[in-house]
């Protein structure tokens, strides 16, 4: 039988924690070399790296991404559209949902 609930956001959190533990440990860093780094605690870290860092902040985030030499190209987190395209995808979307 197929699991067909929708992906959570706390989800997509937990499988970008464990994606940078993967990561962190191919290049050979430990969680305190990470902090040392970024100063980001150890204590939050862990619970991003364990699936339960949903009160992560951006802030944190990227600083983690940079400790191993990561980084996001912002359109890749918020695509840029033109408001009239945005508008009509947006429309979209939702007709989608209600139905």
């Amino acid at each position: 039988m197929f699991n067909n609930a929708p992906i959570t956001t706390f989800d997509k959190i937990a499988s970008l924690g464990n994606l940078y533990k993967t990561y962190r440990k191919a290049i050979g860093l430990s969680q305190e070399d990470v902090h040392k780094k970024t100063g980001v605690a150890l204590s939050t870290l862990s619970l991003f790296e364990n699936g339960k860092g949903q009160g992560l902040s951006l802030n944190h985030f990227f600083l983690l991404l940079d400790a191993l030499g990561l980084d996001i190209d912002n359109e890749v987190l918020i695509p840029i559209v033109s408001r009239t395209n945005f508008a009509k995808m947006w429309k979209e979307q939702n007709k989608t949902r209600k139905q």
